[in-house]
């Protein structure tokens, strides 16, 4: 039979093996929570943040691309205009 663990039970938990360095046994033995689960969870906390890092990095590399390209348009702008000036 599988129990649910609400939200607020499994952040404990993770907060307390994360960052209280609780190890995952004694986590598991003090909630009551299989060993297997909580490493479970450790995994998919870790790629969530992984994927949230990945993320956050494209975001910046486009945002610098981004302003490389509206550069290159100015200067394309003006270069432009400086040629129908001598027209």
């Amino acid at each position: 039979m599988s129990k649910e663990i609400n939200q607020e039970l499994k952040s404990k938990i993770l907060n307390s093996v994360r960052n209280e360095w609780v190890s995952v046994i004694q986590a598991s033995k003090e909630y009551w929570v299989s060993t297997i689960t909580i490493y479970k969870w450790l995994k998919k906390y870790e790629l969530e943040e992984t994927w949230k890092t990945n993320s956050l990095q494209e975001i910046k590399r486009l945002k610098k691309d981004k302003e490389d390209l509206l550069l290159i348009i100015w200067e394309m702008q003006a270069e432009l205009s400086r040629i129908k000036k001598k027209r």
